[in-house]
C-alpha cells in the first residue's frame, strides 16, 4: 500500500496552565524514497542534528526515535513528536508542536464499470451509480458520467454527495475523474463547501467559526478557506492539507484580509470567492471561481467543470490556473498562464516540484495595450480597430495584420514591418510608415494611377460550353483588394510612377505603361458522384495602363 509522511507543526497558547488555542502553522510533505532506516527524517523543523531518527518503516507503519524516547506511526495516524516553548510573559506560554503523519495513498471505488474500446476512444472507465472512498477519511456517493470524446483517454464526471472526514459535507457536489490510471485523483473540482464547525475539545481545528472554501482541483484539495470570524482570515489549503495559513487571531503572520466578496450573480451557476489580502504595502489579489459541470458545446458526453483561479501579485503580474498550481502565491506544480506586467506579454508555464521546466514563448497580452482606431495601415481607405503595446507592436483586428517597429502618437511612425495573416497571403511591408501608413523607402508616387478592366465571364455545364460576357470600364489604382469577379483575393500592395504591384498570396505581378497584365481563373461547381465536375465558372482579366495627371 503506497503511503504520504507529513510533518505538521502547530502553534499553541497557554495562559496560566490552560491550553487556549492551538492551530496549524507549518506543513511538510515527505516522499517515501526519501524515507530511510538508520537516517534523520528529512525536513524536520531546524537542523538535522535535532531530527528524529528512522528506526524501522515497512509503508504500513514509521517507527522514529527522539532522544531515547520510540515513537510508531501507523497509517491514519497523526503522533506528537516533539515541543518546544517561548515564554511571553504575564503568565503567558507559546507552544510549538512537531506532529509526523502517515496516510495512506491509495483509494476506493465500488460501483458500475464499463468496458470496450475503439480504435480512436478509449471508453473504459466508471459509468452508474459508484461510491469512493478516500485516503484521508473522504466519502464520495454518487453517479458517474462517462466521456465519449477523449482521444487520448477518458475523462468522466460525477454527480452526488461529498462527506468529509471532519463531519462536514457538499450535498451536491462534483468530482473529477479523468486520471482513471490514478484513481487518487479523483476527487472535488470547482465546488464551495461551507462549514459550520461544532466545538471538539480533542480536535485542534474545532471551534473556529463559519468558513467557505473552494476546491479546485483532484483530490489533492487546492483552494482558500476564508473563515467568517469577528476579523475575517484566511487559509491556504494545498495538496489536500491547510498548508499556509495567513492572519488567524492567534497566529503573527502579516497577511491580513483587506476585503473579501462571495460572487454568486455575475456568472450563470458559478459562484466566486474573491480576496484582498495585505502585506503591509504589498496588496494580493485572489479571484477562486466554481460551479457544475455542463456538457459540452460539441458533446453532450462531455462534461466540463467552470472552475478557475486567478492570483494578482503586487508588481502586477498574474497567475492563471486551473487547479493545485500555485503554492504560497508562486507557480509550483502543474501548467500556469503567466502575465508578466512589465513586459505586457503572457504565456503557458509548466512547473514541476516548484521548478519551471518548460514554457511557450511570450506572447503580448491585450490587457497591456491600448484599443484605438488607427486607419488601414496599407494605405487603403477605411479604419481598423486596433491594440497599441508600448513596445511598438500593434495588433489590428483579430491579429489580421500585425506591426513592429517605430510608434508615435499609437501609431506606425518611421521604420517597421507590417504582416498579414494567411487571409492576406502572409503579406509583408517593410519600410517607412508615416501617421499610421505605408509610404514604402522607395519614392512615392502622388500622381493618379487609371487602369482600364476588361473582364470577363462565361458559366458552363456538362452539357454546354457557355458564352463569354465581357465588361469594360476605367478604375483609380488605390491599394488594397481589386474585388473584382473572379479575382477577389487579388490585391494592389505597390503603386510607383512606372509599376503597380498585385500580389495573390505567394503570387506577384506587375502592371506597367508598357506592360498589360492578363489573368485567367477557372473555379469548379459541384461533382458528381464518381467525382466528374458537373460545372464551373471561368474568368478572365486584362489591365491595362492609364495615367491621369
Amino acid at each position: 500500500m503506497a503511503t504520504a509522511c507529513f510533518i505538521n507543526v502547530y502553534s499553541g497558547y497557554i495562559d496560566r496552565g490552560a491550553t487556549v488555542s492551538r492551530t496549524p502553522r507549518e506543513h511538510y510533505e515527505i516522499d517515501e524514497k526519501d524515507v530511510k532506516v538508520g537516517e534523520p527524517l528529512p525536513k524536520w523543523w531546524g537542523s538535522p542534528r535535532s531530527a528524529p531518527v528512522v528506526k524501522a518503516y515497512d509503508g504500513q507503519q514509521l517507527d522514529l526515535e527522539l532522544r531515547g524516547k520510540t515513537f510508531s506511526i501507523k497509517v491514519g495516524e497523526e503522533v506528537e513528536i516533539d515541543s518546544s516553548s517561548t515564554d511571553m510573559g504575564y503568565g503567558v506560554i507559546c507552544r510549538t508542536y512537531y506532529y509526523v503523519k502517515l496516510i495512506s495513498t491509495e483509494l476506493i471505488y465500488i460501483g458500475d464499470w464499463q468496458w470496450g474500446d475503439t480504435i480512436r476512444q478509449e471508453l473504459a472507465g466508471p459509468i452508474g451509480y459508484g461510491e469512493v472512498w478516500y485516503p484521508n477519511g473522504d466519502h464520495f456517493k454518487g453517479r458517474f458520467h462517462l466521456s465519449y470524446a477523449s482521444i487520448n483517454g477518458p475523462a468522466y464526471a460525477a454527480e452526488g454527495r461529498y462527506d468529509f472526514a471532519d463531519g462536514s459535507w457538499i450535498e451536491k457536489a462534483w468530482i473529477h475523474t479523468s486520471k482513471d490510471k490514478e484513481p487518487q485523483w479523483w476527487g472535488l473540482h470547482g465546488v464551495f463547501r461551507i462549514q459550520h464547525p461544532k466545538s471538539n475539545p480533542n480536535d485542534p481545528s474545532s471551534g473556529k467559526p463559519d468558513s467557505i472554501a473552494m476546491f479546485l482541483h483532484g483530490g489533492k484539495r487546492y483552494g482558500f478557506e476564508l473563515f467568517l470570524g469577528k476579523k475575517p482570515w484566511v487559509e491556504e489549503w494545498y495538496a489536500g492539507d491547510s498548508e499556509i495559513r495567513f492572519s488567524a487571531p492567534e497566529e503573527l503572520f502579516h497577511y491580513e484580509v483587506e476585503d473579501f466578496e462571495i460572487d454568486e450573480t455575475s456568472k450563470v451557476d458559478c459562484t466566486a470567492l474573491k480576496l484582498t489580502l495585505k502585506d503591509g504595502d504589498e496588496v494580493y489579489h485572489i479571484e477562486q471561481q466554481g460551479g457544475s459541470y455542463t456538457a459540452n458545446q460539441y458533446n453532450s458526453y462531455v462534461y466540463e467543470p467552470s472552475t478557475h483561479a486567478t492570483v494578482e501579485l503586487p508588481n502586477g503580474d498574474v497567475l492563471d490556473h486551473y487547479g493545485d498550481d500555485v503554492r504560497d502565491f508562486r507557480p509550483y506544480d502543474g501548467y500556469i498562464t503567466v502575465y508578466c506586467a512589465k513586459a505586457g506579454m503572457s504565456r503557458k508555464e509548466h512547473w514541476k516540484k516548484g521548478e519551471l521546466v518548460e514554457a511557450q514563448e511570450w506572447k503580448h497580452d491585450s490587457r497591456a495595450s491600448v484599443e484605438v482606431t488607427l486607419p488601414d495601415p496599407r494605405g487603403v481607405e477605411g479604419e481598423l480597430e486596433a491594440h497599441v503595446w508600448k513596445d511598438g507592436h500593434i495588433e489590428y483586428g483579430y491579429s489580421e495584420w500585425v506591426y513592429n517597429g517605430e510608434v508615435r502618437n499609437n501609431r506606425p511612425d518611421g521604420q517597421g514591418v507590417l504582416m498579414g495573416d494567411r487571409h492576406h497571403g502572409n503579406r509583408r511591408y517593410e519600410g517607412l510608415f508615416m501617421d499610421g501608413v505605408f509610404v514604402s523607402n522607395e519614392e512615392h508616387y502622388d500622381g493618379i494611377v487609371m487602369l482600364h478592366v476588361k473582364s470577363g465571364h462565361k458559366s458552363w455545364t456538362a452539357y454546354s460550353d457557355g458564352e463569354w460576357e465581357y465588361n469594360e470600364e476605367d478604375i483609380q489604382a488605390k491599394l488594397g483588394r481589386l474585388n473584382l469577379d473572379g479575382f477577389w483575393g487579388y490585391e494592389i500592395t505597390s503603386i510607383k510612377k512606372d509599376c503597380i504591384t498585385i500580389e495573390y498570396y505567394d503570387k506577384t505581378y506587375e502592371v506597367r505603361p508598357d506592360k498589360p497584365l492578363h489573368l485567367s481563373k477557372e473555379i469548379e461547381g459541384h461533382e458528381y458522384s464518381d467525382g466528374c465536375v458537373y460545372d464551373g465558372d471561368e474568368y478572365s482579366l486584362e489591365l491595362t495602363w492609364k495615367v491621369k495627371e
